[in-house]
């Protein structure tokens, strides 16, 4: 009977045909008086009567043995210094033609068979199974699947020959055993480098891996090795000192990629002076794969220098700056991708993001050499929620990327109920120039449709103005009034007159407005000129005709740029999963925010209400009929109808929130101010805008996209990077000035927390 175990290694079934292969066999693989490798055995019992057909079933279990020297049977083959099989019965099934078929146990006395622990191995009785043909010379016993304590297992199919009254040394054997591939994966398999324990019969799962434990071994252990011999199925290496015989044989398993440590000499007696101050093992890709956690996620500042400090503390070996360098490149590298790659996949990225979320629209547009141009995403969340409950005011700009083929990014913003940013779509193109903006808005508008009263606002850049009018002819264009105040600051540099533009553009009644705009007439007539040729209904609030709420400048689209500094160092398809990842965190969050308010206003209009409510508190009300009066206050008079939701004053016209002669007026008629709100603040359209969900788009492998999706070809854009250092700060705005920063930890200006040197009191 022939019995094949999964052993703790792999390794393919030997047949050993007499004594000598098996002193062989044992001599080769038994170290330290333990057989690591299975062993295969044929085990034969001699039957008097030549008419009789027997089957030898085996139940055992097996135990180790300290001493190998017992023989397995007296009339057969011999085990010398061997472990053998211990068997407390066999029981025999006898067949005669007038009593038919019986079972008897008979005594191992017959067997002189001894202790042999095959990895600790049980045959399970409950899965022992035999078929018999009558009809046939041979009987088959087939004991199927038995377990070990490490989970292994196989499957063994022996049929016997006994037609002569014996079973033969070589009777025909039927295996079922897992292919190698399985059977490898059924070890332990050694993986990371942060232990630096070696000892043979190790497995690893590369040749890769395993120079990288070894590498590692150095550089903590503070020696330095060579390797001997590298080729794809043998890997050996020894100390650097030709006097110590530290040393290491691994060799590749069958076909697989994993190699074993076959032979390890542990012991250093290398001399002192054979170590160097700069270990040779010290490699910018070791040392990038050493420091690669340090960089998971995004906005790591783990500097180059800090890579040198890092490396002279935690191994004592001193690194050039370069090499620190390239080592955080090789990190980033292999967690973020390549770039080419990144570029590549984004067709079949796009492909699952619009599966995962109905209503997303991407693009991808590349020119006639399948090169990258322009990029568009739209989430369906974010156009579900615009399209019901979000102030149609879209704020658009452009920031530049920092990855390795640079670009801009284009944004479109709103603001949610709650005064939040509410992203709209993103963009990637090449530069702001009027093509890639009038494509950006192209396809704005073919994701929005067509909004009434749609008010979009930006700076003053040429393109975005070009294709507004082009792509929006029917929306009203505002521009931010901060980077209109910060162009008057570069041109006329007289404070006065940006502090008297900010009021004029933020007053809400002409006649307001008129006053302080002639003081500033008086004061340059230069900068009240540029103002008049800007467009004063661009950007003054009494004048606009729209509805343009409280919304001013491109704040929004600013703070969104800010939110993504970091991720701008990212490749495309990184960074376009940032964005997706940031929306899907801001939905979660701000519908659980919703969903906890129990005001029927959202947090930031019940705010403006109240502190409105609490100004109207002496007002007097004076009424015209019932739904218009009078409101006056020191002097000043205002004009209320409640039925039109507008005032005199205009900011009730204008921020669609009751102002206070409004609320006086509600109070004086006893009607709820809540409902002359814009439905827009309301918390239910705050939960409204937030209700659908944001899906991931899951792991690259399990994507299932089709093959012409797949095939897409998308090749890096056409760049030239600029010599010098990548810029990573923007270019500060006209006018705009550096500002102080102020150290939070000692409170003095001028530096920050993290280069402060004052000792703290």
């Amino acid at each position: 009977m022939k019995y094949v175990f999964n052993a703790n290694i792999p390794t393919s079934p030997i047949q050993l045909t007499d004594d000598g292969d098996v002193k062989f066999f044992i001599g080769l693989n038994c170290t330290n008086g333990k057989l690591p490798v299975p062993l295969c055995i044929t085990v034969e019992k001699r039957i008097d009567n030549h008419n009789q057909k027997s089957i030898c079933n085996s139940y055992f279990e097996c135990h180790m043995s300290s001493e190998i020297d017992k023989e397995l049977n007296e009339d057969s083959m011999l085990m010398h210094k061997s472990r053998h099989i211990h068997c407390d019965s066999v029981e025999t099934l006898t067949v005669d033609g007038e009593n038919g078929p019986r079972f008897q146990n008979e005594s191992h006395e017959g067997y002189k068979v001894h202790d042999w622990n095959m990895n600790e191995t049980a045959i399970n009785e409950e899965d022992y199974r035999m078929n018999t043909n009558p009809t046939s010379d041979k009987q088959v016993t087939q004991i199927g699947s038995f377990r070990t304590g490490s989970a292994q297992s196989a499957e063994i199919l022996t049929m016997i020959d006994t037609s002569d009254g014996f079973i033969h040394d070589n009777p025909t054997i039927i295996e079922d055993v897992a292919n190698e591939r399985q059977n490898m994966m059924q070890q332990p398999i050694v993986s990371g480098i942060s232990d630096d324990h070696l000892e043979e019969h190790q497995i690893y799962s590369s040749k890769k891996e395993l120079q990288r434990k070894l590498y590692m071994m150095a550089l903590k252990r503070k020696f330095e090795f060579k390797t001997t011999k590298s080729t794809t199925k043998l890997l050996l290496v020894e100390c650097f000192d030709k006097e110590c015989k530290w040393r290491v044989r691994a060799t590749k398993l069958g076909i697989s990629n994993m190699f074993q440590i076959m032979k390890f000499y542990s012991t250093h007696t290398c001399r002192l002076d054979m170590m160097s101050r700069d270990n040779r093992h010290a490699s910018s890709w070791l040392i990038g794969e050493s420091i690669r956690e340090t960089y998971q996620g995004i906005g790591c500042e783990f500097r180059p220098k800090d890579i040198v400090a890092d490396i002279r503390k935690q191994y004592g070996i001193q690194i050039s700056y370069d090499k620190a360098w390239r080592a955080k490149e090789l990190a980033l590298g292999s967690i973020r991708g390549s770039p080419e790659e990144s570029y590549n996949t984004l067709p079949s990225y796009c492909y699952v993001l619009e599966q995962k979320n109905p209503g997303t629209i991407t693009d991808i547009v590349t020119d006639c050499d399948n090169q990258f141009k322009y990029f568009f995403m739209s989430i369906g969340a974010s156009l579900a929620g615009f399209h019901t409950s979000i102030r149609p005011v879209v704020a658009v700009d452009g920031t530049f990327l920092k990855a390795k083929y640079l670009g801009t990014l284009f944004i479109a913003a709103c603001k949610d109920g709650n005064n939040q940013i509410y992203p709209l779509a993103f963009g990637i193109g090449d530069s702001e120039n009027d093509a890639s903006w009038e494509w950006f808005l192209q396809k704005l508008h073919d994701a929005l449709g067509h909004i009434d009263d749609l008010f979009v606002i930006s700076d003053r850049h040429g393109s975005i103005e070009k294709a507004v009018h082009k792509v929006f002819p029917h929306a009203r264009h505002g521009v931010c009034t901060y980077h209109v105040g910060q162009n008057l600051k570069t041109k006329f540099k007289n404070p006065a007159i940006h502090k008297l533009f900010h009021d004029a553009a933020h007053a809400y009644r002409v006649s307001e407005f008129n006053f302080i705009f002639g003081q500033l007439e008086m004061i340059d007539p230069r900068a009240a000129r540029y103002l008049m040729d800007i467009g004063v209904d661009r950007w003054a609030r009494s004048y606009s005709t729209e509805k343009r709420y409280n919304i001013m400048t491109t704040g929004i689209v600013e703070s969104l740029n800010a939110v993504l500094k970091n991720a701008r160092d990212l490749p495309v398809l990184q960074l376009v999963e940032e964005l997706r990842n940031l929306l899907q965190k801001w939905f979660v969050t701000r519908q659980q925010q919703a969903m906890s308010m129990s005001t029927e206003l959202t947090m930031w209009a019940d705010g403006e209400l109240r502190s409105r409510y609490n100004m109207s508190a002496t007002y007097l009300v004076e009424p015209i009929n019932s739904k218009e009066c009078n409101v006056n206050y020191a002097g000043i008079s205002a004009q209320v109808n409640l039925d039109t939701r507008s005032c005199t004053c205009r900011q009730f016209d204008l921020d669609h929130i009751p102002c206070a002669h409004a609320i006086a007026a509600c109070r004086f008629y006893n009607i709820s101010c809540y409902t002359l709100c814009s439905k827009y603040f309301t918390t239910k359209a705050l939960l409204s805008s937030y209700s659908e969900c944001i899906y991931p788009t899951g792991n690259e492998i399990d994507w299932v996209v089709p093959n012409h999706i797949r095939d897409k070809v998308v090749l890096p854009p056409k760049t030239r990077r600029p010599t010098g250092r990548p810029r990573k700060v923007r270019i500060p705005s006209g006018g705009e000035g550096k500002r102080t920063s102020r150290c939070s930890r000692c409170g003095q200006y001028g530096h920050n927390r993290k280069t402060c040197k004052r000792p703290i009191p």
